[in-house]
Parts: structure tokens; C-alpha cells; sequence
């Protein structure tokens, strides 16, 4: 069961939230409340897996209230609903430790299936932002400068042995790398990370 807290100043939009994921029978909602100091208050006295917060609150925003709650506690994952239309903002999230990124925009099938990522820790990006907001929010960047330049070459249908060639490294070397790669995305193989690779342009970046 995955167990949300939800933050948010208005009562209609918290009632909405209540109602998409009361017809999910893995997701429960434990706690809510409508400002930061609330939630501050509340959720180190429960088990919570994901917080669910709307950025702009009454008296903080997501970006602070982010930083407040992992600075307590780091294994937290936030999830950060906004109707902003701010490119510099998504960013500043994932910086300061957000798992995910959602804008008020989004349908409920895409909010339940973003709660569900990132409680099992993986990184959630909307992809209504725009092209440019999503590649600075590319998964890749977490890559080493070596990881990412294995993860390019099997997007390229680049064999381990040609991979190998290219980096000048053994093979052994080039699988393991390639597996730490896989980890660090939350991936099963190269099908997937071409996928991944698609979505946020990351072989047209040149990484």
C-alpha cells in the first residue's frame, strides 16, 4: 500500500485529490493539510511514502517546503503538483531533492501513475512541459561523464565488444558500467533506455 500525505490550501482540489485515489486499491491517503507548518507538524508522526504538495502554499512553497522535509529526513519523497508556468522551477525541484514533477494540468490516470513511480523511486517528469524544461530535467544527468558516454554508444546499437573498442576498456568493464547505468534510471535493458533516450533528446544533446 502506498501511503500519501497531501498539501494543499484548497479544500476542493484536496477533496479532487481524495476522490482519484480513493479508486485506487494500492494508494491510501493517510494525512492533509492545507499549509506547510501543518505538514511539517504531521508527517514525521506518520508512516508516509509519498508527499503529495502543491507549490505555491500560504505560508511557504514547494520549492522550501522540499528542502524543510528532506533536510529531516532524506529518504522522503515529495512529488510537487503546479498550475506555474515557470521553466526555472521544475529544476530547482529536482536540485533540492523532489522526486517528481506534475503539472495541475495533468489527467488523473497520469497523477496516479506519477505517485506510483515515485514511490518506488523513480524520478517522474511531466512530459506537458516544455521540450526545453524536460531535457534540463533529463534523467541522464545524474550519469558520470563515463556512464553517459556507455549509455550513448547502446542507444547507438553499439555492441558491448565495438563499446568496448571505442572507450578502450574491456568488455567486462563496459557491462558493468552499462549496469550501473540501468540502476541509476530505474531501467532492464537497452530497449528501455533508448526510450528514455527518445523522450529527453538526450543522444541529440550529444549526452
Amino acid at each position: 500500500m502506498i501511503r500519501i500525505y497531501v498539501v494543499d490550501d484548497h479544500p476542493v482540489l484536496r477533496t479532487g485529490l481524495h476522490s482519484i485515489i480513493e479508486r485506487e486499491t494500492d494508494i491510501l491517503v493517510v494525512g492533509e493539510s492545507g499549509n506547510g507548518a501543518q505538514a511539517l507538524a504531521a508527517i514525521p508522526t506518520l508512516a508516509v511514502d509519498v508527499v503529495l504538495c502543491d507549490f505555491d502554499l500560504p505560508d511557504t512553497d514547494g520549492l522550501r517546503l522540499t528542502r524543510k522535509l528532506l533536510h529531516e529526513n532524506a529518504e522522503r519523497k515529495v512529488l510537487i503538483v503546479s498550475g506555474l508556468d515557470d521553466s526555472s522551477i521544475p529544476r530547482l525541484l529536482f536540485d533540492a531533492g523532489a522526486r517528481g514533477y506534475l503539472t495541475k494540468a495533468s489527467s488523473a490516470h497520469k497523477l496516479v501513475y506519477a505517485i506510483r513511480q515515485v514511490a518506488a523511486g523513480h524520478e517522474f517528469v511531466d512530459d506537458a512541459l516544455p521540450r526545453n524544461v524536460l531535457l534540463g530535467l533529463s534523467p541522464f544527468r545524474r550519469l558520470s561523464a563515463r556512464e553517459k558516454e556507455v549509455a550513448a554508444l547502446t542507444v547507438q546499437e553499439y555492441t558491448t565488444r565495438q563499446i568496448a573498442e571505442v572507450l578502450r576498456v574491456d568488455e567486462t568493464t563496459v557491462r558493468t558500467i552499462r549496469s550501473r547505468v540501468y540502476k541509476k534510471l530505474g531501467l532492464r535493458g537497452a530497449i528501455s533506455l533508448s526510450k528514455l533516450a527518445a523522450r529527453h533528446g538526450f543522444t541529440d544533446q550529444g549526452g
